[in-house]
C-alpha cells in the first residue's frame, strides 16, 4: 500500500485554476473530503483577509454567529466551492447540511456543533472529549454525531477562542467567553481538564408573561394573579432554583408586570435579558453590565445603578459578592428583582447570607439574616419535575420574609406544589403587616389580595 500523500491545498487551487483557465468543463472537477475541501477555503479566506480588514471581521464575526457576517462568508464560500470545483464527498458531509453549510461550519464556525447550537429549542451543546450531548427541556441526549479526534475539538476550540479574542492554551485551559447572540462559551482542556471540553449555553429568555406561564403549567392561573398584584405594587423579588429551571425565563415574566412608566436599570455579566429590545425601546430601560477592563466587577457596577433614579434594579443573576449591593439597594428604597442558584428552598435565606459575606466585610449571622428579609419580600423557587416522559419547569414554592416583632427573620410559604398531586395550594398564610403596608404605600387595592386568600 502507498503511502497517503498529503492534501496541499495550494497546488488544489493552482490546478483547479489552470482547469478552468484550459476550458476544461466538468474535467477540471475533483471529488474531495470536506476536510480537504475546508482547508482550500479557510487558506484562501486567511489569505485575503491579510489585506481585507472587513473581511477578517466578518471571518470573526461569523465564527461567533453574527447573522449579517454569516450570511456574507457563505456566500463567498459558496462561490469558492464553485470557482475551485470542489465536489465534496458526501460522505464526508456533515448530516443533514448543504456542502455550502459543511465547508462554514469547518471553516469558520463550530464543526459539528455550529448547526446544533443554532436550533431554537436547543438550550445547551457540550463536548466532552469527541462527544456531543445536547440539553433540550432539561433532558440530556447523546448526538448520533462525534468528533473523529481530541484534536479536531482543539481545533474547534481555537478557532471560536480566536473568534472570542480569549485563547485558550495549556497555560490557560479555561475560558469564558460569549457568542453574538449573548450565548455562554466555556471551554476547557488539558492539563485542567481530562479531555477538551466545550460548553455552549442559549438562554432561552422567551418574551413569555405569567399567564403565558400558568399555560405551559409552571405556575396556575390563581399563583399568576398573586406574582402580578405583587410586582404591581413593588415587592421585591430573589428567584431561585437549580440549573435549567427557567429562572431567567421567569424573571422576564415578572418584569412584563411592571408598569411602562416605571424606570428600570438592569446589571448582568452580560447583556443576555435584553429588557429594552423586549419590551418597547421607548420605555425608560438602561442596562448595564460588568466591565472587568473598565475595574467594573458586579459589585462595583451595581452602586451606579442607585443614583439613577431607578424604580426597579433588575440583576440576572447574582452570584457572589453583588448580593450585598441587592441588599443594601433594596433597604435603601429600591424595589430589586434577581435571580441566584440554589439546589433547596430551605437554604435559600443561608445562601444569600453566604453570598454577603464575599465582600469582604464583617457580618454578624443574625443581623445579616434579618437585613436579607427585609430586603426581598418574596422568594419564588424553581424546580424541575419530571411529568411523565418529559421534564417540566415548576414553581414549587412562593414564599414570603419578614421580620417579626421580636426581630427573628419569618419564612411563611404563601403558596406549595404538592408532588405527589402535581397541583399547587395556597398555605392560607397571609401578608406580613409590614409587607402590607409597603404594598398599600403604592395603591395596592387590599380586597384584590383579599379573593386571593392573602391579606388579613
Amino acid at each position: 500500500m502507498q503511502p497517503r500523500r498529503r492534501f496541499d491545498p495550494a497546488q488544489y487551487r493552482r490546478e483547479a485554476a489552470s482547469a478552468s483557465s484550459d476550458g476544461g468543463g466538468g474535467g477540471g472537477q475533483r471529488r474531495v473530503s470536506l476536510q480537504d475541501a475546508s482547508r482550500v477555503v479557510y487558506e484562501h479566506l486567511m489569505e485575503r483577509s491579510k489585506q481585507d480588514d472587513s473581511l477578517y471581521r466578518d471571518i470573526l464575526n461569523a465564527g461567533l454567529g453574527e447573522p449579517g457576517a454569516q450570511t456574507r462568508m457563505k456566500a463567498m464560500i459558496d462561490t469558492l466551492i464553485t470557482e475551485f470545483r470542489l465536489e465534496i464527498d458526501p460522505k464526508t458531509m456533515i448530516d443533514d447540511l448543504s456542502p455550502t453549510d459543511c465547508v462554514f461550519a469547518t471553516a469558520c464556525g463550530a464543526g459539528l456543533i455550529e448547526d446544533l447550537k443554532q436550533q431554537p429549542d436547543v438550550e445547551e451543546v457540550q463536548v466532552i472529549g469527541r462527544r456531543i450531548y445536547v440539553i433540550r427541556g432539561g433532558r440530556q441526549t447523546l448526538h448520533h454525531r462525534s468528533f473523529a479526534s481530541l484534536e479536531e475539538v482543539r481545533l474547534v476550540q481555537d478557532r471560536l477562542a480566536l473568534c472570542g479574542k480569549k485563547p485558550i492554551s495549556e497555560r490557560q485551559p479555561f475560558v469564558q467567553s460569549y457568542l453574538w447572540n449573548r450565548s455562554r462559551l466555556v471551554m476547557t482542556r488539558e492539563p485542567y481538564t481530562d479531555v477538551p471540553s466545550i460548553h455552549i449555553r442559549n438562554f432561552i429568555v422567551r418574551d413569555v408573561t405569567l399567564e403565558r406561564l400558568a399555560e405551559l403549567g409552571t405556575i396556575d392561573a390563581r399563583t399568576s394573579e398573586l406574582l402580578a398584584l405583587l410586582v404591581r405594587y413593588h415587592a421585591s423579588f430573589l428567584i431561585g432554583g437549580g440549573t435549567n429551571t427557567g429562572k431567567t425565563t421567569f424573571l422576564f415574566a415578572l418584569v412584563t408586570e411592571i408598569p411602562e412608566e416605571e424606570r428600570i436599570r438592569t446589571l448582568e455579566k452580560e447583556f443576555e435579558i435584553a429588557l429594552r429590545e423586549r419590551l418597547g425601546e421607548r420605555r425608560n430601560i438602561l442596562a448595564a453590565r460588568e466591565t472587568i477592563e473598565a475595574d467594573l466587577p458586579m459589585e462595583d457596577a451595581f452602586k451606579p445603578l442607585l443614583v439613577m433614579s431607578p424604580e426597579w434594579i433588575v440583576v440576572g443573576e447574582a452570584k457572589g459578592a453583588e448580593v450585598s449591593q441587592m441588599v443594601q439597594g433594596a433597604l435603601r428604597g429600591h424595589d430589586v428583582m434577581g435571580t441566584m442558584h440554589t439546589k433547596y428552598r430551605e437554604s435559600f435565606l443561608s445562601d444569600v447570607v453566604d453570598m454577603l459575606k464575599q465582600d469582604g466585610r464583617m457580618h454578624e449571622l443574625a443581623d445579616a439574616e434579618r437585613r436579607v428579609a427585609r430586603a426581598f419580600n418574596i422568594l419564588v423557587f424553581l424546580r424541575l419535575v419530571k411529568d411523565g416522559e418529559r421534564m417540566r419547569r415548576v414553581v414549587t414554592e412562593v414564599t414570603e420574609l419578614h421580620v417579626d416583632e421580636a426581630g427573628s427573620p419569618v419564612v411563611r410559604p404563601l403558596v406549595l406544589w404538592d408532588y405527589e398531586r402535581k397541583s399547587w395550594s395556597f398555605t392560607g398564610a397571609k401578608l406580613s403587616a409590614p409587607l402590607r403596608d409597603h404594598l398599600l404605600s403604592r395603591g395596592a387595592d387590599a380586597a384584590a389580595f383579599r379573593r386571593l386568600g392573602v391579606w388579613e
